[in-house]
């Protein structure tokens, strides 16, 4: 094998490792915002998203360079490639351990991305819930402030039970 070949190789195992401890760190600040939410810890669910926001820009810019590591292995095992091949589909050109160790990471990475995505629908789905208890609690203030019922008998708030007035006054 080309000492090219090697390096990109050596290259994009790096980067699928760093990939692999970058979507860790994600999974536990997923799991912490999920706990701040349940414990109504707000100023800590602002903290955890800022510190997902940073990971996720890390993520993207590995992201990049994985691709471009593809695309680079891609022209040095096949010249005449029209396209960048699937990492799948470069790993079975090459021989072992190379092709293990690619395998193995992407298997890993492609499992913690899974686990990614689903943290991510759980605290989604616990920050909507959250914003509608928190609409309902406004609803209820300005039905107070305003006198008015919260519901009409159409079942949604009327007009006027959604404007909330804090300066009142009279000619």
């Amino acid at each position: 094998m080309d000492n090219q070949i090697k390096l990109i190789i050596d290259q994009l195992t790096g980067v699928l490792a760093k990939q692999l401890e970058a979507h860790g760190r994600l999974l536990a600040l997923l799991k912490q915002k999920r706990q701040s939410l349940r414990q109504v810890q707000y100023e800590q669910v602002t903290t955890g998203s800022q510190q997902e926001n940073t990971v996720i820009q890390q993520i993207s810019e590995l992201e990049k360079r994985r691709l471009q590591l593809v695309a680079d292995l891609t022209l040095a095992l096949d010249t005449h490639a029209a396209q960048p091949l699937r990492l799948a589909e470069l790993a079975e050109r090459l021989d072992e351990p190379d092709r293990g160790r690619l395998l193995v990471l992407r298997q890993q990475l492609l499992e913690h991305m899974a686990e990614v995505r689903r943290q991510t629908n759980v605290a989604r789905r616990a920050t909507e819930s959250l914003v509608s208890h928190m609409q309902g609690l406004v609803q209820s203030i300005g039905a107070a402030c305003s006198g008015m019922s919260v519901y009409a008998s159409n079942g949604a708030p009327p007009p006027q039970a959604m404007v909330i007035s804090t300066f009142n006054t009279t000619a």
